[in-house]
């Protein structure tokens, strides 16, 4: 260990010991369900982790739980280390605790100490030592994160089980971007609203239809550039692209991916992530994508998987009576985020952005309800885009970004009610707003940028 760079690093990365507070850059825009999530689980008393896919804002939400901790703690109990900038330096996270004890005389088996461990999944063993303080009734309380989430959980699953709560860091939601842009919408819309409840959707919409062409400009920028927090620093599409396609791409496929899992053809890999990008919600096998890409079945899900754990891209399987079943059939591909995929492609095809968007908004939404929440479609003489299925309800949702939705858009949809005796159905339209009946079944149109937001 490298004490004397350890101690200098302390120092200069947890200045609110001296200042005490966060600054106002670190803090960013405050994202309020996910410190809300914290502080529920900090409650349980269970190791925190956020998991989510590289710049989605996970430091800056530790930053803001910082800043929160302020309030009520001693600034010099509260400790943020990014374990990235500390390998080679250090050889496990006792030398940051002991080195702190050394450094500040507080000893944090004894007292109330919070450390925050940023990319933790790049320490090896970093769950064991963990695990040390727990089983010690250590009184220091880990707040923790990493851009591998299927990694974590590995590593979690036998050494922490039942002492670690994991939260999902999504990119901005269009509701976040909107706040971003300095549009708080929060109090014209409903808490907990219901999807098949038209009462609560049309109250929303004549809530908000005031700002309505606000609401339209910045979700053509958003289909634009994506939800990653950075773009408001940046605010140069140019640039923008470049950006996250040199920096952000190169470090969630190399850095997350690559060296985490040891992947073998990295060149391989990134061929088959601008694949995917270029056709994003279109179904495939893994027969047809593996000769398409020329690569062997099994390295095919390999892959898929190591992509899916980096939460860059995810499929959705057929909605079926069994798993079986389903994974017999044709899947669905999306690609995770928007604005890089039409940075690596170059579409500005709305119309996919739109089910891609929709779709993530889904996946957020229904992992909230049901930890291992997994996106289905359906597809028998007609399609669904998407089936949301929490065990609580089932919702079929048809993504058609065009003005008119006509009655041969439907067919899909009323299909798949009245197999599954299903009372209603959801269309996503480009601007369409309206309740109707198709076969006996209630639709309902709602506008992507309602839907979006109620989500």
């Amino acid at each position: 260990m490298d004490k004397e760079f350890l101690i200098s690093y302390l120092k200069k990365r947890n200045y609110w010991w001296q200042t005490k507070n966060v600054a106002p850059l670190d803090r960013g825009t405050e994202r309020q369900d996910y410190i809300k999530k914290i502080q529920q689980s900090d409650k349980l008393e269970r190791i925190i982790c956020l998991s989510g896919i590289r710049r989605s804002g996970k430091t800056t939400i530790l930053y803001q739980y910082i800043d929160l901790l302020l309030k009520t703690k001693k600034p010099e109990e509260i400790v943020y280390a990014k374990i990235d900038d500390l390998i080679g330096k250090i050889d496990s996270v006792h030398d940051i605790l002991n080195t702190y004890h050394e450094l500040t005389g507080i000893d944090p088996s004894r007292e109330s100490t919070y450390f925050l461990l940023d990319e933790i999944h790049v320490m090896k063993e970093w769950q064991l030592q963990l695990k040390y303080y727990i089983d010690a009734h250590a009184k220091c309380r880990f707040i923790i994160s990493g851009s591998s989430k299927t990694l974590l959980y590995l590593d979690a699953s036998e050494s922490l089980a039942g002492r670690i709560r994991f939260l999902d860091v999504f990119p901005l939601t269009f509701r976040e971007f909107l706040e971003f842009n300095n549009i708080d919408l929060s109090g014209m819309l409903p808490q907990k609203p219901d999807l098949e409840g038209f009462e609560d959707i049309e109250k929303a919409y004549h809530s908000i239809i005031e700002h309505k062409q606000s609401i339209l400009y910045f979700l053509s920028q958003y289909f634009d550039t994506g939800g990653y927090p950075e773009w408001f620093k940046i605010r140069d599409m140019e640039q923008w692209y470049r950006t996250i396609v040199e920096d952000y791409f190169a470090l969630i496929l190399f850095k997350d991916i690559v060296s985490v899992f040891k992947v073998k053809d990295p060149i391989l890999l990134e061929k088959m992530v601008r694949d995917i990008a270029a056709v994003s919600t279109n179904r495939f096998t893994y027969k047809g994508l593996s000769e398409r890409l020329d690569i062997d079945r099994e390295t095919l899900k390999l892959y898929l998987y190591y992509l899916q754990s980096s939460m860059m891209v995810f499929v959705a399987d057929v909605f079926a009576p069994s798993k079986k079943a389903a994974e017999k059939r044709a899947k669905k591909l999306y690609f995770w985020e928007e604005g890089l995929r039409r940075a690596l492609t170059l579409d500005r095809d709305d119309g996919k952005a739109a089910e891609n968007i929709a779709a993530w908004h889904l996946i957020k939404k229904g992992r909230e309800s049901k930890p291992f929440f997994e996106p289905y479609y359906w597809k028998n003489k007609h399609e669904v885009d998407f089936v949301y299925d929490d065990s609580k309800k089932v919702i079929p949702i048809e993504i058609k970004y065009r003005e008119h939705p006509t009655n041969t858009d439907l067919k899909g949809l009323i299909e798949f009610m009245k197999m599954e005796d299903l009372n209603t159905g959801i269309v996503v339209t480009k601007d369409t707003f309206k309740k109707g009946e198709s076969g006996g079944r209630r639709v309902l149109f709602i506008p992507i940028w309602l839907f979006l937001l109620l989500i």
